[in-house]
């Protein structure tokens, strides 16, 4: 995670050159990247907090911690990744589409499928032993 949110440092100072040198596509490209590099680094965070909460620290210290961020079983832990994992592949492809020129290749369509597939996954996955 700390290594995605240093690139998408480099991203955005990249993006500030471009905005000066007037390099407008360089300059989208760069933040598009950047974004998408700070949302999956700030993913990776959040579940490792998780992580951190629900199995390696002690219970008194997990009681500390908000109730958002202990899952009570590992399928609310997978439920939770999975999630993630759309919100960044609708974020890439996002991303991919305002980078691309030529928006016709069939090609493009397999990571919108692959994001329909993962998010009927989930929906078929149990979410926690409480739902």
């Amino acid at each position: 995670a700390l290594v995605l949110l240093v690139e998408a440092g480099i991203n955005i100072t990249s993006a500030v050159r471009s905005l000066i040198a007037h390099d407008g596509s360089k300059w989208i490209s760069s933040i598009m990247k950047s974004v998408d590099e700070c949302l999956f680094g700030v993913i990776l965070v959040l579940l490792a907090a998780k992580i951190l909460a629900s199995f390696v620290v002690p219970d008194e210290v997990g009681q500390s911690f908000p109730k958002w961020m202990k899952p009570s079983d590992v399928a609310e832990l997978k439920s939770t990744f999975c999630q993630a994992v759309i919100v960044y592949l609708i974020v890439d492809f996002a991303t991919d589409m305002a980078i691309l020129d030529s928006k016709t290749d069939f090609g493009l369509l397999v990571l919108p499928a692959g994001i329909v597939l993962i998010a009927c996954a989930l929906k078929l996955m149990p979410h926690s032993a409480h739902s």
